[in-house]
């Protein structure tokens, strides 16, 4: 377990990950050590008011001299709208972590089921990068929830890895309107998995993330343990 740590950190670099999410660089003050799934509490100030959220890390745990950050806009939230209209490229923020509970090292099976909806994509990535460094890593099996095409995240990185014979990836997209990938809803597609002997994770809306733990459930997998990681 990484000791939780109270530092600064600088936002090095933003870019547009889809029409709606951004990847946020940041550098720390110190070394940065955490395991994969772990999340991270900012601390922005704005107009004399500190907005505190926490965002789940999407970089690799290898690295600890920097970590990226997957943010999703949300036009009621507090934080994100000012994200978007201000450049917070330079700035220096306070940060507190690692946290969480559901982390890579929590995860022992030989077989990984790693599911993320919307942005929950980014937390995914930084498991599959650990996972895969692991020799005794038998299959990683990997599926995305999204909105519309453009709204897959990390995909690049997603396509890299599925060229691994260990690893499979799919896409799943809830416009109907399109034909390029599986529609509806990861629950849809899951019929073919074997999750018997497995680890399972799942990252996203609390609401999606139920549902598909059910769906999976009733499969009846013998030894399968869940990590379930819910935001709102």
């Amino acid at each position: 377990m990484n000791p939780i740590k109270q530092l600064a950190g600088t936002i090095t670099r933003v870019c547009e990950l889809s029409p709606s999410a951004r990847e946020y660089t940041i550098t720390p003050s110190e070394p940065f050590p955490f395991t994969a799934g772990a999340f991270v509490n900012t601390f922005f100030e704005h107009n004399g008011k500190t907005i505190r959220r926490a965002f789940s890390i999407s970089s690799s745990d290898s690295d600890t001299n920097t970590f990226t950050l997957s943010i999703r806009l949300s036009l009621q939230g507090e934080l994100t709208p000012l994200l978007w209209e201000r450049d917070f490229t330079g700035e220096t923020i306070k940060l507190m972590g690692p946290l969480g509970l559901n982390t890579a090292d929590k995860m022992h099976a030989k077989k990984i089921y790693l599911f993320g909806f919307g942005v929950g994509a980014g937390v995914v990535k930084s498991l599959a990068d650990h996972m895969m460094r692991r020799s005794e890593l038998v299959s990683l099996t990997l599926a995305t929830g999204n909105r519309t095409i453009e709204e897959i995240l990390h995909k690049d990185y997603f396509d890299i890895i599925a060229t691994d014979p260990r690893v499979t990836v799919k896409y799943v997209v809830s416009d109907t309107n399109q034909t390029i990938y599986p529609d509806g809803y990861i629950q849809n597609h899951i019929r073919d998995y074997d999750f018997n002997n497995a680890d399972i994770y799942i990252c996203g809306q609390g609401m999606a993330c139920n549902a598909l733990q059910t769906a999976i459930a009733n499969h009846q997998p013998r030894n399968c343990q869940f990590f379930i990681e819910d935001f709102h």
